[in-house]
């Protein structure tokens, strides 16, 4: 079965209402990004927990500086690839739904 043009809407409109703020994911990154909480935020839980404990460890705190940096530029990526995931899981459950039909 097709999408339509109003099952396009409907889906971004969802997936908008489901996806994290990209402005708490900022602040996150701001505020206790060198703790990796904007990773845990975005679903990036392993990551989030490596930056962590390599903050926490006091001799991987450089690392750890350094990797909050990065993620200012990385971080937009992130969102985006955490929105795909979102859109194709309702399109997915819309096609599913259709099909009972």
């Amino acid at each position: 079965m097709e999408i339509t043009q109003q099952d396009m809407i409907a889906i971004e409109l969802r997936t908008d209402e489901e996806c994290k703020s990209p402005f708490q994911a900022y602040v996150l990154w701001f505020f206790l990004g060198w703790l990796g909480a904007h990773r845990f935020y975005v679903g990036h839980g392993k990551s989030g927990l490596a930056m962590l404990i390599l903050t926490l460890s006091m001799v991987g705190f450089p690392i750890s500086l350094f990797w909050w940096l990065a993620d200012s530029v990385r971080l937009g990526g992130l969102l985006q690839e955490e929105r795909e995931q979102v859109r194709d899981r309702i399109a997915r459950e819309t096609l599913e739904v259709r099909e009972l039909y």
